[in-house]
């Protein structure tokens, strides 16, 4: 299924114009820079701004229609003309920046106000004691939400909108009020969420490190457009994404762990990295692995006489410009998947790097992320 947006707008200066469809499977993350028009697309998807000639549909579900399509689509009979279901009929479960947990309630009662209501008219798919055991929020169900830290509440929020029964979870910058602990300690959740519920999530974020942990699919966005949209390793090479910190994601399978490393493979390549202290994380069968490019360097030989662990044959696809006019992105493929290398232009041209030359990637182990 996809979501298919057809949205224009002009507020003053801001203007907007989208005419695409999002992936509804795994996590979608909205990604750009504040202002470009993220959350303004989140709050037409929801329902809860209201905006003429916009069409918007879920699936085979009409959520908003102004009687017009994009052409070569046709409206199904009894489709036609202006049409729009409002918020608490879309299905979605929404997390914003701040809880909203209601103060006078507790854990249990904020988690369950949305059950009890959600229940009287839609089908159970997650019944409370899942969503208590998924979020871990058995210790939490008696207090007040005044008594949490930050990042438990956030917590509670993303319960709340889970026993909404969504089909859709809206995710507006949920980690942007926490510090960075709390923010370490609500991922795990989010990936759980997204791996054990099969529910397609939409994320907006302008914080590309987050992105990266959590999203399968990118869609960037600049000044009230979607500029790009695909699969997220493929999405990290975009020019654009250079300024927020180059980096690369790799898929990769455990092969066990031996001495406190974590050991990893890629096609027929090793890698190994400090396994995670988490004893559940450390089981994984798979992992992503995200890499700065300035964490990554090529020689065109291996290294004998090295404390770098992971030396990596890889092949150069191509070259793009980085943010300082000193550097390069060397864009490399490994086992059929991107990485990224940030070199000076001077080191480029002294080792001679060509498209479709082989060489090595050095990444140390207490790089990889």
């Amino acid at each position: 299924m996809t979501l298919s947006l057809q949205l224009q707008l002009t507020r003053g200066a801001f203007s907007m114009a989208v005419d695409h469809s999002l992936p509804l499977q795994g996590v979608t993350a909205l990604f750009g820079r504040s202002g470009c028009g993220k959350t303004t697309l989140l709050r037409a998807i929801a329902g809860l701004d209201r905006h003429p000639g916009a069409n918007i549909r879920f699936g085979d579900t009409i959520w908003q229609s102004s009687g017009c399509q994009s052409s070569g689509e046709q409206s199904s009979a009894g489709q036609q003309g202006n049409h729009f279901i409002p918020v608490h009929q879309r299905r979605i479960g929404m997390v914003f920046q701040h809880s909203s947990l209601l103060p006078h309630l507790s854990v249990a009662q904020n988690l369950l106000y949305g059950f009890n209501r959600r229940a009287k008219y839609s089908p159970i798919q997650l019944q409370p004691e899942q969503v208590i055991q998924l979020l871990e929020l058995t210790p939490l169900l008696q207090q007040a939400p005044e008594n949490l830290s930050g990042g438990q509440r956030q917590r509670i929020a993303l319960g709340r909108a889970l026993l909404s029964q969504p089909q859709l979870l809206l995710l507006d910058e949920p980690l942007a009020s926490l510090d960075q602990q709390s923010r370490n300690d609500i991922l795990p959740f989010l990936q759980r969420i997204a791996n054990q519920t099969g529910i397609p999530m939409l994320l907006v974020s302008h914080q590309l490190d987050d992105v990266v942990k959590l999203a399968d699919q990118l869609v960037l966005m600049q000044e009230g457009r979607i500029i790009s949209q695909g699969p997220l390793p493929q999405q990290l090479l975009q020019p654009q994404l250079a300024a927020s910190g180059a980096m690369s994601l790799l898929y990769a399978h455990s092969q066990g762990c031996n001495n406190h490393l974590l050991q990893l493979s890629i096609g027929k390549q090793q890698l190994q990295l400090p396994a995670p202290l988490s004893s559940s994380a450390s089981t994984q069968v798979a992992y992503r692995l995200r890499i700065q490019a300035r964490d990554v360097a090529l020689s065109l030989t291996p290294l004998t006489d090295s404390s770098v662990s992971n030396q990596l044959q890889v092949s150069i696809s191509g070259f793009n410009s980085a943010t300082h006019p000193a550097e390069t992105l060397v864009q490399l493929e490994l086992d059929g998947q991107p990485l990224q290398a940030l070199l000076t232009k001077q080191s480029v041209e002294r080792l001679g790097l060509q498209v479709g030359q082989q060489v090595y990637a050095q990444i140390k182990a207490v790089a990889l992320d």
